[in-house]
């Protein structure tokens, strides 16, 4: 009741600012909200429900193995099929979340014997990762659950990394960063648009944020991690240009937030630059400083705790493949932390000599 009364606050002082020509249809505004609040149920119910619905799916699996339905090619298959569109049809009819979790739990099911019915019938596991990747994005377009919803996008990518790796195109990996990195850059600097350009979108929007997210570190992880694909050395810098380039915009960005401006910023822009040089041969690193960045500008802390998750555990994945000694090693890291501790003087610096001002 106490969310309500602010909420009703909120929008009569919108509608003071905006004038007498503001309209917005209030009672639709107050359902939409009651209905958000009605699903967020207490954390350990939503914790039993899920449990709740993975253990009915288990017994679900158990069940079709004492069936023998694994035996049936095309038993897996039209079965995968049946359980995805009924997790969908669960989730248009009803509005409830236990409901919901064992829509949920069909349609990964579901997925996954669609692919293993069709890689039993020998068909080409290129043409299924092709298939999968069109029944999720089918998915996305039917349903707007939250989860189905995560669970299509990062689907998506997925089956894009396999297909890189099974047609044998390692590099590739850099056009698919590349691509993520702009579509999580839109999306996260034009969420305003995506949020009120339709109804369906804004409710994509969540698991969009979230989906693109591990997407783009599925593709940083292949290149952060040394040895896990056969990436060329000669083109790794390709990988870090459009995050650096991005990095800098939103330093751009954030300095002019902090009433930062002139000389001062081109003095910080500077020590950006020379600061993110280190990373052109270290795309996971400078990709994840992306996304710490764009979570920060837009207040997602869920990205924000990901991404310095991420930035942690690639800088240490970076240290530990140098092929270097110990003590260049620490020569490194030391020359580094002077760096960002001269770069964090100079912004204190110069945001409270504008303060005092």
């Amino acid at each position: 009741m106490e969310h309500m009364k602010q909420l009703e606050q909120i929008m009569d002082a919108i509608r003071t600012i905006e004038g007498d020509g503001f309209q917005y249809d209030e009672a639709a505004i107050l359902s939409e909200y009651g209905e958000k609040k009605g699903k967020n149920s207490s954390v350990v119910i939503k914790v039993l429900s899920i449990f709740g619905g993975l253990l009915t799916t288990l017994a679900f699996v158990v069940f079709l193995f004492i069936l023998g339905i694994y035996d049936s090619e095309w038993g897996m298959l039209l079965l995968g099929i049946a359980l995805a569109a009924v997790a969908v049809v669960i989730d248009r009819t009803y509005n409830s979340f236990i409901l919901d979790t064992f829509s949920v739990c069909f349609y990964v099911l579901g997925v996954i014997l669609f692919a293993f019915g069709l890689a039993s019938l020998e068909v080409n596991e290129d043409f299924v990762a092709l298939l999968v990747i069109l029944m999720a994005l089918g998915s996305l377009t039917i349903t707007q659950n939250y989860v189905i919803s995560f669970i299509s996008i990062i689907t998506i990518g997925a089956a894009m990394l396999f297909l890189i790796m099974s047609y044998n195109i390692p590099d590739a990996i850099h056009g698919y960063l590349l691509l993520y990195t702009v579509l999580l850059a839109f999306c996260f600097l034009n969420e305003a648009k995506l949020l009120t350009s339709s109804r369906k979108l804004a409710q994509l929007n969540g698991p969009l944020r979230i989906g693109l997210v591990f997407c783009l570190l599925f593709g940083l992880v292949a290149v952060g991690k040394n040895g896990l694909a056969p990436i060329s050395g000669s083109y790794i810098w390709i990988s870090s240009v459009a995050s650096i380039g991005l990095i800098l915009y939103l330093a751009d960005k954030l300095l002019k937030r902090f009433g930062i401006v002139g000389q001062k910023k081109v003095l910080m822009l500077v020590l950006c630059v020379f600061t993110l040089l280190p990373t052109l041969f270290a795309p996971a690193i400078s990709g994840a400083l992306l996304i710490v960045l764009l979570s920060f500008l837009i207040n997602y802390k869920t990205g924000f705790a990901i991404g310095i998750i991420a930035l942690i555990y690639f800088v240490i994945q970076y240290y530990y493949d140098l092929s270097l000694t110990l003590l260049t090693k620490s020569i490194i890291l030391f020359s580094s932390g002077v760096v960002f501790l001269v770069f964090y003087f100079f912004f204190t610096q110069m945001t409270k000599t504008d303060e005092e001002v």
